[in-house]
């Protein structure tokens, strides 16, 4: 029995929370914009600068016409990077610059690009404020680790979403931050579709050079493997 407590303290305190608030619909995510997004892994050290525990990101993403775009901008012990993922074209490439040379790679896309989605299982706790905005506050509940969203009530756009861990529910909740993502400047709306192309990404303000490249220069990924998925709001938006 004794090990059945910490559970069913949780339950009951989701139950409490559930009862307190009234209904609301589920938020519904954005399906094109653009916006600048700075991650942090808090369990980095923030003293060192590699693994750089904060990175930052603009982002051009348009679901519906199945292309996106994700320029990383320069930190420490790593490079500026454009990704651009052109679904909707079946192939990506990535823009790198290394001591003001650019160098580009490309590779085939076989699968679809991934869909936007928040749980169903979303938990609404009310208003509450970040960065000085009224947001809704939404989680995501796995036990030993929540995702807590947070969208701005004014104009119903994500604001801040962050991972954490659950240290304890009883007698007061606390957690452990793990990873937070932070938006800022986010433009609703398609992008233009140049920013999509080569001449565009290879000419980012991210890199310190304006040379731009063309596709013919891309190196291929060796059997098109293609590059890792770059999560930009945890499992709800990544391309």
């Amino acid at each position: 029995m004794r090990g059945l407590w910490p559970s069913l303290l949780a339950s009951l305190c989701v139950r409490d929370v559930l009862a307190a608030q009234p209904n609301k619909p589920l938020p519904t995510p954005q399906r094109q914009f653009s916006a600048r997004i700075e991650t942090t892994a808090h369990q980095l050290n923030a003293t060192n600068d590699y693994p750089p525990y904060k990175r930052y990101m603009t982002v051009h993403y348009d679901y519906d016409a199945r292309r996106a775009r994700l320029d990383y901008e320069p930190v420490p012990h790593m490079p500026p990077k454009s990704f651009v993922r052109r679904y909707d074209l079946g192939f990506e490439w990535m823009v790198m610059e290394i001591r003001s040379t650019k160098e580009c790679q490309k590779s085939k896309l076989r699968e679809a690009m991934p869909m936007p989605r928040y749980p169903d299982k979303f938990i609404y706790l009310g208003e509450t404020r970040v960065r000085g905005q009224v947001c809704d506050h939404w989680r995501e509940d796995h036990g030993e680790e929540t995702v807590e969203y947070f969208e701005a009530v004014a104009t119903g756009q994500p604001l801040r979403l962050t991972t954490e861990a659950v240290d304890e529910v009883a007698p007061v909740r606390k957690t452990t931050p793990l990873m937070t993502y932070d938006f800022y400047r986010f433009e609703p709306g398609a992008p233009d579709e140049d920013l999509f192309k080569m001449k565009s990404s290879s000419g980012s303000s991210i890199f310190a050079t304006d040379a731009e490249l063309e596709i013919g220069e891309c190196e291929r990924v060796v059997q098109d493997m293609g590059f890792p998925y770059i999560h930009f709001g945890h499992t709800y938006y990544y391309a």
